[in-house]
């Protein structure tokens, strides 16, 4: 009488689920040692039809070659639509231009959106991109007509549903992670890091800088709502928006929510490659919105926001780059 009653509530449970949940069915594309570069350079990793959402992605290349692979660039469109598109390598927070590629290679990270365990270029990405009539992953090489061998494994669910935080995300909600291109910053102007007409939520940011001298580290991270003008601090300084003190004083640190994966401060010039990932706060606007960083800052800043020309410490350009990972919808 008890294995029946146990066999009853295991099958009811199993209906239950099946009838109430539909929790999709997950399916994989897999490339193993090959070489599906075309003569353009370009290599279809994943596509898919209809309605799903993407939950991960490895990507491994040629071990005498690891360089090439780690630099491609990785486009993903959902719905015809570039929502993802930057270096396999500047995704997870590892930026070639600062450092030689061998310096990579015991840089070891776990963080919820994307992790490197690997010396030679392997990389998660765990992104989770909806799509709702289409989806196709793309590989890039840096040099057209190099025939590295590779190994993909991008994996999917048939089913589209954000949840951040215990909140579930409105259908439609797109992820976006795209590359803003490095400029040279003077001191006291801003660089745009994310801009959005829509409302959205922010899940973590990456930040590649190189600069002459240390006011950069005195930037602080602004979010205007660009319907009215107004804007509110993110941060009390570069560093402390990456939860380091005094120009990340206590060195280099790799931890599941921030860190560098390069810092360099030679002789007043500053590199640095940072992360910050909000998996249980992220920033969210219901309004739209433009986040950026500035180079330099002055000393003490208004509660209005307001900014003036008095630029803290030596003055220096920076060459800045970022990446925002965000839900918009």
């Amino acid at each position: 009488m008890r294995k029946l009653s146990l066999i009853t509530l295991i099958v009811m449970a199993i209906t239950s689920c099946g009838g109430n949940f539909d929790c999709g069915r997950t399916f994989t594309h897999v490339n193993k040692a090959m070489t599906p570069f075309g003569e353009d350079g370009k290599a279809m990793i994943f596509s898919a039809e209809g309605e799903g959402q993407i939950e991960n992605m490895y990507l491994c290349g040629d071990f005498d070659n690891w360089h090439h692979p780690g630099q491609c660039l990785l486009n993903v469109y959902c719905d015809g639509m570039l929502c993802v598109s930057g270096k396999i390598y500047e995704l997870a927070c590892l930026n070639m231009d600062y450092v030689d590629e061998k310096e990579y290679e015991n840089v070891f990270l776990e963080t919820p959106l994307f992790s490197k365990f690997g010396a030679h270029n392997s990389i998660s990405l765990d992104f989770k991109i909806p799509y709702y009539k289409s989806c196709k992953v793309e590989l890039v090489q840096p040099e057209p007509g190099v025939k590295d061998m590779i190994w993909t494994t991008v994996r999917a669910n048939t089913r589209a549903g954000i949840t951040c935080d215990g909140k579930k995300l409105p259908r439609g909600v797109y992820f976006k992670g795209i590359r803003m291109a490095d400029q040279t910053v003077v001191s006291g102007d801003q660089f745009t890091m994310m801009e959005t007409d829509r409302n959205s939520m922010v899940v973590g940011a990456n930040l590649f800088l190189n600069s002459e001298t240390e006011c950069s580290m005195e930037a602080c991270i602004r979010a205007f709502d660009t319907s009215t003008g107004n804007a509110e601090f993110l941060s009390s300084g570069l560093e402390d928006f990456f939860l380091g003190t005094y120009y990340f004083d206590s060195g280099q640190f790799l931890g599941y929510k921030c860190g560098q994966t390069c810092l360099k401060r030679e002789e007043g010039r500053v590199q640095l490659s940072a992360y910050r990932q909000f998996p249980d706060n992220p920033l969210c606007f219901n309004h739209p919105v433009k986040i950026t960083v500035r180079n330099g800052e002055q000393n003490e800043i208004s509660s209005d926001s307001s900014m003036n020309d008095e630029i803290f410490m030596e003055r220096g350009n920076a060459v800045i780059g970022a990446i925002c990972y965000y839900y918009e919808w």
